[in-house]
């Protein structure tokens, strides 16, 4: 259907205008972004075809440039402004954008990486404190499978000695949805603590974020038994 043969009040930009950006559904917004459509299709058709493609939207703000770009009535300057604003999104959620900010509970780092809940994979990654436990830098290491994901030890400790750290966090996501760490996740997070304290670097914790909840090694007293 072309949006303009829609009643006013339902064009999405009239909707938004009229009653707040708020009241649009995904579709909608996806439609003001897409702007225009093509010969047969309107953005309206676009944004449905592209949320039946990915089957939720975190699906498919996790689509890469060059995947949208191969939809049906996506040229590359409107699949990339796509691209651009979930990156945005993406990076209001990380802890970059909060300099300085001092890590006390384990939850405060949950919050913050929230969003890799909506992951399809196994994402590690490194945040990095002074010594009074503020940020200084936040790197995302690997992207890995459903339910795996390697760990590089010599990058983590190279990533370590360049920020100049007194401690660091690693964080990383579950997919499937395991709310506990796995046998790997406890031999690779000992493996991490004691090369790291070798050279007089602590991991203050490691924290698994899964669907609605996060797991802290440091609240379960996990650094006491491994």
């Amino acid at each position: 259907m072309k949006i303009a043969d829609l009643p006013k009040e339902a064009k999405p930009r009239e909707k938004a205008f009229c009653y707040g950006i708020e009241e649009l559904d995904d579709q909608e917004l996806l439609a003001l972004l897409i702007g225009s459509g093509v010969k047969g299709h309107s953005a309206i058709d676009i944004a449905k075809s592209l949320l039946e493609t990915f089957i939720t939207l975190p699906h498919l703000s996790q689509a890469s440039l060059n995947a949208l770009t191969n939809q049906r009535g996506l040229n590359k300057i409107t699949a990339l402004k796509l691209v651009a604003a979930f990156e945005l999104h993406k990076r209001l959620n990380t802890p970059k954008y909060f300099a300085n900010e001092s890590i006390r509970e384990p939850r405060q780092i949950a919050a913050r990486f929230r969003y890799l809940e909506t992951l399809d994979y196994e994402s590690v990654i490194l945040v990095m404190l002074n010594r009074k436990k503020e940020i200084i830098r936040e790197v995302t290491k690997y992207k890995g499978t459903f339910d795996s994901c390697s760990f590089n030890f010599k990058e983590i400790m190279s990533d370590l000695f360049d920020s100049k750290c007194s401690s660091f966090i690693l964080i990383h996501n579950h997919p499937d949805g395991s709310s506990k760490p796995s046998e790997n996740d406890i031999l690779t997070t000992s493996i991490i603590r004691e090369t790291a304290s070798s050279f007089g670097i602590e991991l203050f914790d490691h924290v698994i974020i899964f669907k609605n909840g996060y797991y802290s090694f440091r609240e379960n007293n996990h650094f006491s038994e491994i």
